[in-house]
This record gives structure tokens, C-alpha cells and sequence, in this order.
């Protein structure tokens, strides 16, 4: 049982240019996971990366530990384009996400497809345990 909180930075249309959205993309969301789960104290990560957004949600024992993963996972992306939020409103976010509320158009349904196949390479790469589970 997961005992930490969950942290995550994203760049979106809302945040960025197109320029840094691509920049943020990385290779692939499952590698993303991989290569966040390698950094020591993080017990759990999910990726999302589409077109209009990259973001990026980690499970450590502290918001430290996570704000230190995800800038690492930013780098290179100028810090005004990338947006942190710890655990509450982290898991308020992804919600908003996969409901369509923080679409380029309100609502759109698409997204909800984009988060479920997120989750499942992050399961594959081993990202998803009980915190992200739930």
C-alpha cells in the first residue's frame, strides 16, 4: 500500500507554445513512466502526452521528492510554460482531464480514450500501484 502523495507538472495549450509542447513530448508515454520510475523515491508514475498537453503525475513520499522528478522530467522547458501541483490538486486535474473540462473544446470526448491508454502503458511499465490505481 502506497503511503505517498502524488505531485505533477504539465505543459498545455494553456501553459505553453506549440514549440514547448513538442520540446515536453516525450518518445513515448510508456518510456516516460520507465524513465520516471528510475529516479530513486518514486514509487509511481502515469504520463500523458497528446497533442495539446504532456503532463506527467508522480507518487513519492514527499512533494520534494516529486517537484525534484518532474522538474528533472521538464528540463529544458522554460519554467514559466510548466505548471506543478501537489496531491489534491493534482487528482482534481487529471479528473478535469479525463472529464473533457480542460480541453482546446469544452467537453470534447476524445481524451477520456487518451487517458485510458496513458494508463495502461503506465501499467505496463510497471507505473501503477495502489495510489494511481484508485
Amino acid at each position: 500500500m502506497s503511503t505517498g502523495v502524488v505531485t505533477a507538472a504539465r505543459v498545455t495549450h494553456d501553459s505553453g507554445s506549440v514549440d514547448q509542447l513538442a520540446a515536453a513530448s516525450p518518445e513515448s508515454q510508456e518510456a516516460a513512466v520507465r524513465e520516471l520510475l528510475t529516479v530513486p523515491d518514486i514509487e509511481e508514475a502515469y504520463v500523458l502526452s497528446t497533442c495539446n498537453r504532456v503532463e506527467a503525475y508522480v507518487v513519492g513520499s514527499d512533494h520534494s521528492v516529486g517537484r525534484a522528478a518532474l522538474a528533472e522530467f521538464f528540463s529544458g522547458i522554460d519554467d514559466e510554460a510548466v505548471v506543478t501541483t501537489d496531491h489534491d490538486e493534482s487528482l482534481r486535474h487529471l479528473l478535469r482531464v479525463a472529464a473533457g473540462l480542460e480541453s482546446v473544446i469544452l467537453g470534447e470526448d476524445q481524451i477520456i480514450g487518451q487517458v485510458r491508454t496513458a494508463y495502461e502503458d503506465a501499467r505496463d511499465a510497471g507505473g501503477i500501484a495502489s495510489m494511481l490505481e484508485a
